[in-house]
């Protein structure tokens, strides 16, 4: 069965879908929380091909299970097509087992969500990211743009990485403007972002015209609601803050009402308050491996077995589980070895070259992660999940730098 929170709400969106009714899970849902539209129309999709098999399998929570697992390990594949490309084989192979080795039978397979979805859809933009820099062609450009809007509606947060992109290209033009030629700059920032822009175009007008749900646009919860979240408790999902601004009856008001909220935590917090609040957050963030398993949603409901594979299963993954806790050790382990690599990496040497420059991405890439975490809606380290490809990646070069630099001192010897 689903875990619980959002994962649970968009499986009985689609499984107890009631076509173009206000009233339908999907229609009260959605008109709530928009930003998961794109990701309920991708498994209704997802759906209606498993019911052409079986009429029930598409709704059942193992298919969508099985989609998942397989969504995560063609993320695995593309994590390493990506740093093979953008870097070199060595450095592909330690991405992809830093990647395979703690998630591929992690109790993430029985996630169904953005989070763990993104791995495909991340890796698979670094991966056409990969070609595009080898082969510039036009078709490659759009593409990586329509990707890109794909992510963005799928999970905004998950696009820092184009932001960082984009900051140190232009530190680039500024401190070297010989290295970047305008006019081929400029064509290639319009085939990006015509289809990117486009692409997102396109999506809200399906999302204005299609009859499966009716959005109630008054109803949406403003990101300025999960900037208010982020200010209090723990620094994640607040109960009491999403009853308050759901039971506000328009956008405008719901706004008005976070904004008050914002100003009046910040002074209640004070520079001091907020800078320690800040670092707490962070560690809540960060600090664990295994991605804040069993923090959301509750125990999973089950009929008790007699079948010893499905016992053990239950026991190693479920959140309430007697063995789960070994599952957690394992996660922790590899999360403090990916952690070592990312301090590694910092030890390099800046040479003002192609490969620093795609190195001061991924570090910002991460940098901005954490940042947007601490202000907006964070406090578990699940929110990690969606840069998990950047950090991999970024994580596999310390550590063949490391083991390049080592290797140079032992023949020097």
């Amino acid at each position: 069965m689903p875990i619980g929170w959002d994962v649970d709400a968009i499986h009985a969106s689609v499984t107890e879908l009631v076509k173009n009714s206000p009233d339908s899970i999907a229609s009260i849902y959605l008109s709530k929380n928009p930003n998961n539209t794109l990701f309920f129309f991708l498994m209704y999709f997802i759906s209606q091909i498993g019911t052409v098999f079986h009429q029930s399998l598409g709704y059942s929570w193992l298919y969508w299970q099985l989609i998942n697992t397989i969504f995560m390990d063609i993320g695995f594949i593309f994590i390493f097509l990506a740093a093979k490309n953008l870097f070199n084989k060595n450095i592909a192979y330690l991405s992809f087992y830093l990647a395979f080795i703690p998630l591929a039978l992690s109790p993430w397979l029985l996630v169904v969500y953005t989070d763990t979805i993104m791995l495909l859809v991340v890796s698979l933009i670094f991966w056409v990211y990969s070609l595009v820099e080898k082969n510039q062609t036009k078709t490659l450009i759009a593409i990586l743009g329509i990707l890109i809007a794909i992510c963005y509606l799928l999970k905004p947060s998950s696009i820092v990485f184009l932001i960082a992109f984009i900051m140190i290209k232009l530190l680039v033009l500024l401190t070297t403007p010989g290295k970047i030629k305008i006019k081929k700059c400029g064509l290639i920032i319009l085939l990006f972002c015509l289809p990117f822009t486009g692409t997102i175009k396109l999506f809200h007008m399906y999302e204005d015209h299609q009859k499966l749900i009716i959005i109630n646009k008054d109803q949406a919860k403003p990101w300025q609601h999960f900037v208010m979240m982020g200010l209090t408790g723990s620094g994640g999902f607040s109960e009491k803050d999403t009853q308050a601004i759901i039971s506000i009856p328009t956008k405008k008001e719901k706004i008005n009402y976070a904004n008050t909220k914002i100003i009046e935590r910040l002074k209640n917090y004070g520079f001091a308050g907020y800078t320690k609040f800040l670092m707490k957050k962070h560690f809540n963030n960060t600090s664990r491996g295994d991605f804040g398993w069993g923090i959301d949603g509750g125990p999973q409901i089950y009929l008790q077995s007699t079948n010893p594979i499905q016992t053990f299963l239950r026991d190693t993954y479920y959140q309430q589980g007697e063995k789960v806790k070994t599952v957690r050790f394992f996660m922790h382990f590899m999360w403090i070895i990916t952690l070592i690599g990312l301090l590694l990496v910092t030890k390099k040497q800046y040479n003002d070259d192609e490969y620093d420059t795609l190195l001061a991405i991924f570090k910002l890439t991460i940098l901005g992660a954490f940042l947007y975490l601490l202000l907006f809606e964070g406090g578990r380290s699940r929110y990690l999940i969606q840069y998990l490809p950047t950090i991999y990646i970024l994580s596999a070069n310390g550590f063949f730098l490391h083991f390049q630099q080592t290797k140079a001192t032992t023949l020097n010897m």
